[in-house]
């Protein structure tokens, strides 16, 4: 054959050459040419091999024009293959016994074929069936053998479908869930189009609507199961989704508020809190409204910028999230309907919901499937897709299996979250693809040509399995019966509509009615959780003991407050929970508040003072008086600080200004300084500071 090709190719160079002498131009010869140079270059280097190939296409057929006209259709398609077939007139029989399974070539019609033209000849097939005994009936593959498989024992059961619009994933997904559902396996389906609505009725699902307008709906601070450290967590995920980027200040009040805002509800680290009433998101923006009032100015635009966001959330247009928790179902097949939810805030419900259903089905290991429709809403994020990789990689520990249904192909594929997806799913659905996004998915899944082209191509229901190492042609069937519950057809949908109603005209108003009502959660036996109002203030720093429930008690012996009895100015003994200020005795803190709370029912104005002013400035009549509580440490320790303080007093407020000493015993070492009063004796001055002021 070597020598051959090399004959073939000095003929071929002779003709180039007496043509090109000539002026004429031979394209054809030319390619010819560049050809036989390729093939001998190859098997010269060992790249190709030679082989004698005997191809024989046996036409069958029940009547004489029926294989006419096979016979000429096969003609067509060779022909347009550029390949160019041959009868084997008077040798019919030879031509049979060759295509029989006796290995005889009695035509002995051979070609040297490539290694690479050979490969042509071996067409893209399915092995026979591979049946799980578990498994469902997931389609047919090439050659008609049916596809039966079980995705829960697979390495993982989480599968992704990969489809343009129209290319029939829904159908797909619907007759996956009826299918399982008859192996008893309980469904979840996260639904953002209300196109699961007619098989949740025909296999007695529980549909949850939740729209604007629905009673059912889920607070985004219920802790759904999860522990208090860990729902906190999974807040810092939500929030960017409902408020958009926020920087690092703004996750730092962010996290404050909302630890303040479980704990004024009596929910803390102690698990026997979790089951109380949570917070809802108008109880958030008012600790926040609260803290910026206190706030400095820079750390005030920042914090009103996170009340304008969440305002839309509680007085808002997005209001209707701002409720309790209001979902209960216990059912094999459950429907979250979030169709009729306003587009902006979809990636937030869509959060909510799986991440109530992923804590929900974590309490038992018996078979569950997840179906997530339009999952790129979710996964297209990069601030929750973080949290849905979390959960596509730990459900198979509770026997959890994700089915992700996408047709934003080109841009799951360029992200890294979807990319994560991807390489933790086990089978993949890839069904009919638009040629801008194909060379991307056959880089990604090492499509073949073939396989490149038959998606280009595929119709209706039509693409390519691949599980674990294995690809398979696939198309998805449905019998009559199936096929009348998970059509998407309009027409078939509305000609069902209109048969069903003629075979219910015979019957009452009120059954019908009871067929047309939506089956509702049930709230029926749902036990119902503890409500909790914490309404103390913590940066108060003191309140009266008899005042105060059980739970702020707790609440603000959590925040650092001490119990204390104290004997007051009055001479009654008081119950007191306090918390001192920075570097301040419990002492100091109870007399200065007391002589504090007492003036401020008799006075025009009391300022209450931390820095190196008195303690207490109290006006009369607009006459300003100073008292500067002691314990009598600062005497001991540092008598030029006294000093000082002493000159300063003398200076803003001359003589009306005075010591309150917590303890008697040094009631010498501050006479010598300024007037000086006990506990005991308090009392008097001020009220002689009141009549006087009202005398005069």
């Amino acid at each position: 054959m070597m020598v051959s090709l090399n004959r073939e190719m000095q003929k071929q160079r002779a003709d180039l050459y007496s043509a090109k002498i000539k002026g004429i131009l031979n394209p054809s010869l030319e390619i010819k040419y560049e050809d036989t140079e390729n093939v001998l270059r190859n098997l010269q280097k060992g790249k190709d091999k030679l082989f004698n190939v005997s191809l024989y296409v046996n036409c069958r057929a029940k009547t004489k024009q029926e294989l006419d006209t096979l016979t000429r259709r096969i003609y067509a398609e060779l022909n347009s293959l550029l390949i160019i077939p041959r009868q084997p007139s008077f040798r019919m029989l030879q031509g049979f016994q060759s295509c029989s399974p006796l290995a005889v070539n009695k035509l002995k019609q051979n070609r040297n074929v490539t290694t690479e033209a050979l490969s042509a000849f071996f067409p893209f097939t399915s092995s026979f069936l591979q049946a799980d005994k578990t498994g469902v009936w997931l389609g047919l593959n090439k050659n008609n053998i049916p596809l039966i498989k079980d995705i829960f024992k697979l390495s993982n059961p989480n599968g992704i479908c990969l489809a343009s619009s129209g290319s029939g994933k829904s159908y797909m997904a619907k007759l996956l869930i009826a299918r399982y559902l008859l192996t008893g396996t309980k469904v979840m389906i996260i639904d953002p189009q209300g196109e699961y609505k007619g098989i949740t009725e025909r296999f007695n699902g529980q549909r949850i609507d939740l729209s604007r307008v629905s009673k059912t709906m889920i607070n985004p601070l219920d802790l759904m199961g999860h522990d208090y450290s860990e729902k906190r967590l999974a807040l810092m995920d939500l929030m960017p989704i409902m408020l958009g980027e926020l920087s690092e200040p703004q996750k730092a009040f962010l996290d404050k508020a909302l630890t303040e805002s479980y704990e004024l509800k009596g929910i803390n680290e102690d698990s026997k809190t979790w089951d109380n009433e949570p917070p809802i998101l108008e109880d958030l923006i008012e600790i926040l409204q609260r803290r910026a009032k206190k706030a400095a100015t820079m750390e005030k635009s920042t914090l009103l910028s996170l009340i304008n966001r969440l305002s839309m959330y509680v007085d808002g247009v997005f209001s209707f999230l701002n409720k309790q928790t209001n979902i209960d179902f216990n059912n094999n097949l459950v429907c979250f309907d979030i169709g009729n939810m306003p587009k902006q805030v979809k990636p937030v419900i869509m959060f909510l919901v799986l991440d109530y259903i992923y804590m929900k089905m974590r309490k038992d290991i018996e078979r569950k499937l997840l179906v997530i429709d339009e999952a790129w809403s979710l996964l297209g994020r990069t601030e929750d897709a973080s949290y849905i990789f979390e959960i596509v990689k730990t459900c198979r520990k509770f026997n959890l299996a994700l089915f992700l249904i996408n047709q934003e192909v080109e841009g799951m594929l360029e992200s890294e979250a979807g990319k994560s997806v991807l390489a933790n799913s086990s089978y993949t659905l890839l069904m009919r693809q638009k040629p801008a996004v194909i060379n991307n998915i056959q880089e990604t899944f090492f499509l073949s040509a073939s396989e490149k082209s038959f998606l280009l191509t595929a119709g209706v229901g039509e693409g390519i399995l691949l599980m674990d190492d294995e690809h398979s042609e696939i198309k998805i069937i449905a019998s009559p019966e199936e096929h009348k519950i998970i059509t998407t057809n309009p027409d078939e949908i509305l000609e069902q509509k209109v048969s069903k109603k003629k075979a219910k005209a015979g019957k009452s108003l009120l059954n019908q009615q009871e067929t047309k009502e939506v089956l509702e959660p049930s709230s029926s036996g749902k036990a119902k959780k503890p409500s909790v109002k914490i309404s103390v203030d913590e940066s108060r720093g003191f309140y009266l003991h008899k005042s105060l429930q059980l739970e702020d008690i707790k609440y603000l012996v959590r925040k650092k407050y001490k119990e204390v009895n104290y004997n007051g100015i009055e001479g009654k003994k008081t119950r007191y929970l306090i918390r001192p200020r920075f570097n301040e005795s419990a002492s100091h803190f109870l007399l200065t508040i007391d002589i504090a709370e007492y003036l401020k029912e008799r006075c025009d104005k009391v300022e209450l003072f931390e820095t190196t002013k008195p303690d207490i400035v109290f006006y009369v009549n607009d006459k300003k008086y100073a008292v500067e509580v002691e314990t009598g440490k600062v005497y001991l320790k540092d008598k030029k600080k006294l000093m000082n303080k002493v000159h300063n007093l003398n200076s803003v407020y001359g003589k009306d200004w005075f010591f309150a000493l917590t303890n008697r015993k040094y009631y010498k070492n501050y006479s010598k300084f300024g007037e000086t009063y006990t506990k005991k004796s308090i009392l008097n001055q001020l009220n002689n500071i009141l009549k006087k002021d009202e005398k005069s």
